[in-house]
C-alpha cells in the first residue's frame, strides 16, 4: 500500500492544527521536570519525526497524530533526561534537599490517583483508558465495550469519573486524618 505524498499546503494546515496542542504538550513535559525551552525543542523534533513517519509507506499510525506527538515528546524527554543523569555528578544529599515540597505533594496525589484507579473496576479502568489515554471517541468505545450506544458509554464514563473522584477524595481524607 503506497501512501500519497503530501503537498505543502496540507502539511501547513495539519501543522497549524498540531501547534494548537503545544501548550498541552508543554504542560505534560513540565510535569516530568522538563523546562519550557527544552519542551519546545522536543515538540519541534516530534513534529519532524511525525512528518517523516507520515511519508513512510511502511509505517501505519496506531494513534491520533497529537497522541503520537505527545508520546514521541515523552520518549525524547526520557532519553534526554537519562543522558543528563549519566553526565550529572551531584551528591544525593543536595539532590534530596533540592526537591521542592510541591513535588512531594504531586507524588502523593499520583499515588492516591493510582490507588483509586486500582479500585474502580476493570470496565471503568478500560473505558477511561480508551477515552483519555488513547483518545477514542464514544461510538468506538461503545462498540468495543458492548454498550448499546455512545450515550450509554458517555453516561458510564461520567459514573466512572465520579467513582474515581470519590475514591481520590476518600484517599485524601485518610491521609489528612493520619497526619493528626
Amino acid at each position: 500500500m503506497e501512501k500519497p505524498f503530501y503537498n505543502p499546503q496540507e502539511i501547513k494546515k495539519e501543522l497549524s492544527v498540531l501547534y494548537k496542542h503545544f501548550p498541552q504538550t508543554k504542560r505534560l513535559l513540565r510535569t516530568f521536570g522538563c523546562d519550557a525551552l527544552t519542551a519546545e525543542e522536543l515538540f519541534q523534533e516530534a513534529l519532524i519525526i511525525y512528518l517523516r513517519k507520515k511519508n513512510d509507506p511502511d509505517f501505519e499510525f496506531q494513534l491520533e497524530p497529537i497522541h503520537f506527538i505527545k508520546q514521541t515528546c515523552k520518549l525524547l524527554w526520557y532519553n534526554t533526561a537519562r543522558k543528563e543523569q549519566k553526565q550529572g555528578t551531584g551528591s544525593l544529599e543536595t539532590d534530596v534537599e533540592a526537591i521542592p515540597e510541591s513535588w512531594m505533594e504531586k507524588e502523593l496525589q499520583y499515588k492516591q490517583l493510582e490507588s483509586a484507579l486500582a479500585r474502580i473496576g476493570k470496565q471503568c479502568k478500560e473505558l477511561l483508558h480508551l477515552f483519555y489515554g488513547l483518545g477514542w471517541n464514544m461510538v468506538d468505545i461503545a462498540k468495543k465495550l458492548d454498550f448499546r450506544n455512545d450515550k450509554v458509554a458517555k453516561a458510564q464514563k461520567y459514573r466512572c469519573m465520579q467513582k474515581a473522584k470519590d475514591l481520590v477524595q476518600e484517599a485524601q481524607m485518610t491521609v489528612e486524618l493520619n497526619q493528626f
